[in-house]
């Protein structure tokens, strides 16, 4: 799955998950490469999430590449510390990337893996899961980048490079540390996020800062933004690592994952951290201060899925909609011999009187559907689902896939496209983008030219076309 020498590749989705294997179906759709990533200063290795704007253009990180520095090489294996893009369509079909800024690797953060969003003026936000304010001790732990991630803004420029500004660097303390997802913003502007530990990242103090947190970042109106922790994980039965953002309901409640806790009763990765992870909702308190989590579902590592690592999706009725990587087919021969068995499922929270069930609508079994559901799903108007899968497929080197409701699980599977791995990219990941259309937008981790990215290529930005 790694380019040679990546060791970051290894830490990132490791940390997600030991996530592997292959399978095969055919794939139907066609798919248009919009930009091949070169490893220089145009970047490397898509980002998890792509913004669009009303004239079309596309939004995104790629997470390697730009600024050609060795300050990150540790991590990627390339030079640079990443890239904010935009890809703009042309008169002739062809698409144009715009590199809007690229981090160096200090103060203005490094490794920009969750993504952009855009506001309503056109600004981009975004978070590094490195950089940052490099004098807390927390964030200088041996083997890692210094600092503990920041959230950015950018702002258009008249001409060249957008203008950064850091609107909050975390210190390793009670207000978090390494934000690894994206951001989302409310209609007043504010921005909610996740940081995946606050403390030493790989420890979990209970009852202290060390299990992720959940912020709120809001403007002043002398200029800096005040970062607010709206809930502090203490693990256990109420979760810890936060891997993926959250989500704003119209009531103003946020839902979102753990990966590890819940359930601890039991143990899917060794006993020092115990519990599957968890779905869980966020509740304003109308005193102020920390909201109140309620956790709406525990996994148990079997068939019902295992360490949920993106986001969830809300449909129009409070439904609530996810993946985990585990889990799902325990007899699917492809998926033996991970820590948790199980190729991993798509699943959906329904909630009657009070009380949240979980339906496995599919799980995959390491065949011709594709092996770990590596993202989000997002609806269409018709209440299919989409998703990718980061291996397997048709071809070998992941695919999107498609749900169809049957009235009862499991869904129906489809393969929208395979990728081989070369020039069509390979390993998609993160949230994939859907037009009016029914069109499909996402990014891939690997495949494309070998130029930079001698191996596996440096990634895709890719369409898919639904007929």
């Amino acid at each position: 799955m790694t380019h040679q020498g990546r060791t970051t590749r290894n830490v990132f989705v490791a940390v997600a998950a030991m996530l592997m294997l292959a399978v095969s179906a055919l794939a139907q759709d066609t798919e248009t490469v919009l930009h091949t990533f070169t490893g220089g200063k145009d970047g490397a290795d898509g980002g998890n999430q792509l913004a669009v704007d009303s004239a079309g253009s596309l939004y995104g990180t790629a997470w390697g590449g730009g600024n050609q520095s060795a300050v990150c090489e540790v991590y990627t294996g390339l030079l640079g510390c990443g890239v904010v893009f935009e890809l703009s369509p042309t008169e002739g079909g062809s698409w144009q990337e715009t590199v809007l800024y690229t981090f160096t690797g200090g103060r203005d953060g490094a490794l920009p893996v969750g993504g952009v969003v855009l506001d309503s003026a056109g600004n981009l936000y975004g978070t590094t899961w490195f950089g940052g304010d490099s004098k807390p001790a927390n964030c200088n732990l041996s083997g890692l980048l210094p600092g503990c991630g920041v959230v950015y803004k950018l702002t258009p420029t008249a001409h060249g490079p957008w203008k950064q500004t850091v609107l909050h660097a975390f210190k390793g303390g009670s207000d978090g540390a390494y934000p690894y997802a994206g951001v989302i913003l409310d209609p007043s502007g504010n921005v909610y996020g996740t940081a995946v530990a606050a403390g030493y990242m790989l420890t979990c103090n209970t009852g202290g800062g060390g299990c992720g947190v959940v912020f709120e970042l809001t403007p002043t109106p002398s200029g800096p933004w005040t970062e607010s922790v709206l809930y502090a994980f203490t693990g256990g039965t109420y979760g810890n690592a936060p891997y993926a953002g959250v989500t704003l309901d119209a009531s103003g409640n946020l839902y979102g994952i753990a990966r590890e806790g819940g359930d601890t009763s039991i143990s899917c990765f060794s006993p020092e951290f115990p519990g599957c992870g968890l779905v869980f909702e966020l509740t304003p308190n109308p005193n102020g201060g920390q909201w109140t989590e309620t956790p709406l579902y525990a996994f148990r590592g079997g068939v019902d899925g295992a360490s949920p690592y993106f986001g969830v999706t809300l449909d129009a009725a409070g439904n609530v909609y996810g993946t985990t990587p585990f889990g799902g087919d325990l007899k699917s021969y492809s998926c033996r011999g991970q820590a948790i068995p199980g190729c991993g499922v798509v699943f959906e929270l329904t909630q009657t009187q009070g009380i949240w069930n979980e339906q496995v609508l599919y799980a995959f079994t390491g065949g011709d559907d594709g092996v770990l559901a590596d993202g989000p799903v997002i609806l269409d108007s018709s209440a299919n689902l989409y998703g990718t899968f980061l291996y397997g497929g048709g071809l070998g080197n992941g695919g999107v896939y498609k749900l169809t409701p049957s009235g009862q699980a499991p869904s129906a599977e489809s393969e929208l496209f395979a990728f081989d791995g070369g020039a069509a990219g390979g390993e998609p990941q993160g949230s994939l983008l859907i037009d009016s259309s029914g069109n499909l937008y996402g990014m891939t981790l690997n495949g494309g030219k070998r130029t930079e990215c001698p191996t596996n290529g440096c990634g895709v930005v890719f369409e898919i076309q639904q007929p």
